[in-house]
C-alpha cells in the first residue's frame, strides 16, 4: 500500500518502527472524563499508523490521568526517560497537551529531536520531521494554555452566578442535611440534634476551653465529624476550622481563597483571594448561633491548639 505521508515514517534499524504512544485524561472521576478515553486514544493512534505506514510496528503505551499542567507526573517522567534512550523512532499523541502543557511540550519535542526521535501530535499538526515544526508546536502550546485559561474563567463565572442564586453548595459540615438532588441552599436544613451540640461548643470556647478540649468532648459524645470529613475523629484543628466557618452564623461565602499555579511543578496552591472576589449570601435558616464574639484572650491562648 502506498502512503502519501511526507516525509515517510522511518525505522532506525530499517526493519521495525518503534513507537511510543502517549495517552492521558485530565480527571477520570465521576461525571468527568471517562477513563475509557485512554483506550479510545490508543485505538485512534493504531488506526492512524495503519493508514500511514506498512512497516512492522513495536508499540509501547504510556497512559495515565492528571492535569497536563503537572510536570511531576510519573507518566511524563517515564516518557522523558524512554526518549532519552534513543531507542524509539516515533512519539505519537493526539495533541501535545497529552504530554505536557505550556512550553514544556515544546521542550519535550526538542529533547526528542536530540534523541533522533520523531514527534507527531495529530490534532495539533505538529511533526518534528518538518522544518516548520517549531512554529506549529509553539502556537499549539500557547493555544492549549489559552483554552485552559478561558475554561477556568468560564467555570468561575458560572459558579459565581449559581452561588448568587443559592446553588454551588459545597460539602456540608456537621449539623447540616443536604438531600439528594438539592439544587440550592434553600433545600438544605439543620439537623435538630446539632443545636445543643453547637450551643455547648461555643459556650465552652467562650469559657476558655481550647479547641482540643472541645474536640475531646465531641469524641466522648460520639458526634460525627461530617459526611465529607477525611477523618472520623475530631481534632483541635477541625474544631477551629468549623468554629470560624461563617455558615454557622447563617452566612455562606465563596472565593475567600483561590488556587494559584506553581510554575515550577504545575501543581496548584491555595492562596488568599483579593477582597473584591469574596461573595457572601445570607442563609439565616442555617444559622446555629447568633453573632458571638470570643474573648481576645481565647484567640491568643488557643490559636494553635
Amino acid at each position: 500500500m502506498s502512503h502519501s505521508m511526507n516525509p515517510p515514517l522511518v525505522a532506525k534499524d530499517d526493519k521495525t518502527l518503534r513507537v511510543l504512544l502517549i495517552c492521558r485524561v485530565s480527571d477520570p472521576g465521576p461525571e468527568k472524563q471517562d477513563e475509557r478515553s485512554l483506550d479510545d486514544q490508543e485505538v485512534m493512534h493504531r488506526e492512524w499508523l495503519k493508514s500511514n505506514t506498512d512497516l512492522p510496528i513495536h508499540f509501547e503505551v504510556i497512559a495515565g490521568d492528571g492535569s497536563g499542567e503537572r510536570l511531576d507526573r510519573n507518566e511524563t517522567a517515564q516518557a522523558e526517560s524512554k526518549i532519552a534512550t534513543g531507542e524509539f523512532d516515533l512519539v505519537l499523541c493526539e495533541d501535545l497537551g497529552r504530554i505536557f502543557r505550556r512550553m514544556h511540550a515544546y521542550l519535550f519535542c526538542e529533547a526528542a529531536e536530540d534523541a533522533n526521535t520523531r514527534v507527531i501530535a495529530i490534532n495539533d499538526h505538529v511533526d518534528t520531521a518538518k522544518d516548520d515544526w517549531r512554529m506549529s508546536a509553539f502556537f499549539a502550546a500557547m493555544r492549549h494554555e489559552m483554552y485552559n485559561a478561558d475554561t477556568r474563567k468560564r467555570i468561575r463565572r458560572t459558579l459565581r452566578n449559581r452561588f448568587s442564586q443559592g446553588g454551588a453548595f459545597r460539602c456540608e459540615i456537621y449539623g447540616y442535611v443536604k438531600p439528594r438532588g438539592a439544587k440550592s441552599d434553600q433545600d438544605v436544613s439543620k439537623d435538630p440534634a446539632a443545636e445543643s451540640i453547637y450551643d455547648k461548643w461555643f459556650s465552652s470556647l467562650e469559657d476558655g476551653a481550647s479547641y482540643s478540649e472541645v474536640a475531646d468532648w465531641l469524641k466522648e459524645l460520639g458526634v460525627p465529624t461530617g459526611p465529607y470529613s477525611r477523618s472520623a475523629k475530631w481534632t483541635g484543628r477541625m474544631v477551629k476550622r468549623v468554629t470560624f466557618n461563617p455558615i454557622i452564623k447563617g452566612v455562606r461565602e465563596r472565593n475567600r481563597r483561590k488556587s494559584r499555579r506553581i510554575n515550577k511543578t504545575g501543581r496548584r496552591r491555595s492562596v488568599i483571594a483579593p477582597p473584591e472576589d469574596l461573595l457572601l449570601r445570607d442563609v439565616p435558616h442555617l444559622a446555629f448561633i447568633e453573632c458571638r464574639t470570643l474573648r481576645p484572650s481565647h484567640f491568643i491562648a488557643n490559636r494553635t491548639q
